[in-house]
């Protein structure tokens, strides 16, 4: 698959995207906590709406913030809010990545990268990842997820012969028109997703899982504190190596 059609696809998908100022949504919520005591200077990898930088702004944690999409249109779109509310105001600096990379970012110059719901999404996820480990400073900290293909729903689905479906809702016979369960190339299980963090040089630190479904069950406390088995999404808090 080339990157030419990957660009193309998430150009239509952009479309999709909410507005950043309505505050923070979707995954922001779920990686949130994890943020509470780093500041510095952020940079989100596959920023999508930009929710989560946006919404950062207004609680002067960081000084400086980085938006990286492969989407023009998804960072037109952040760039024309931002400059709405914000006009003349540099903390956040939206960039293009070419061929996975950034180039525009010095080596050991971020402090804090969140790239959550991506690595799954590009066809080479060790350059991505070593791209981080190059930009981010001795210190840095990472904040990374993928979707979980060893999650019991899923396992479920495998024992009665079906697909399990980790990036859309949507039945198989969409996805022509929708992408391949949701444009995901990769799949990840808790120990696997470790082994390609730690081959690039990415200690995980912290796991939690996400979900809201059910969780006045118990199963939040599953979510959060088991998510090998008990959420869809993996998500990690690393220290670089």
């Amino acid at each position: 698959m080339s990157k030419n059609y990957l660009k193309k696809y998430y150009e239509e998908d952009s479309e999709r995207f909410w507005d950043p100022s309505l505050g923070f949504a979707d995954r922001d919520l779920d990686i949130y906590p994890f943020l509470k005591n780093l500041s510095g200077t952020i940079l989100e990898y596959g920023c999508g709406s930009g929710s989560l930088l946006y919404n950062l702004y207004s609680e002067k944690k960081f000084n400086k913030a980085y938006g990286v999409d492969i989407s023009e249109r998804a960072l037109n779109k952040l760039n024309l809010v931002w400059k709405k509310n914000y006009p003349n105001n540099n903390y956040l600096n939206l960039i293009l990545p070419k061929d996975d990379k950034i180039p525009q970012i010095k080596s050991n110059s971020i402090d804090v990268i969140v790239c959550v719901a991506t690595i799954e999404h590009v066809i080479n996820p060790y350059i991505v990842l070593d791209e981080l480990h190059r930009i981010a400073k001795k210190d840095a900290y990472l904040i990374c997820s993928v979707p979980n293909y060893q999650y019991l729903k899923n396992i479920f689905y495998l024992i009665l012969g079906k697909q399990p479906r980790t990036g859309t809702d949507l039945p198989v016979s969409h996805w022509r028109k929708d992408g391949w369960d949701g444009m995901h190339l990769h799949t990840f299980v808790k120990s696997s997703f470790k082994t390609l963090l730690n081959d690039c040089s990415w200690e995980p630190i912290k796991w939690k899982g996400c979900g809201k479904k059910f969780n006045w069950t118990g199963l939040g406390y599953l979510r959060k504190n088991f998510p090998a088995y008990w959420s869809g999404e993996l998500i990690t808090l690393c220290k670089k190596k």
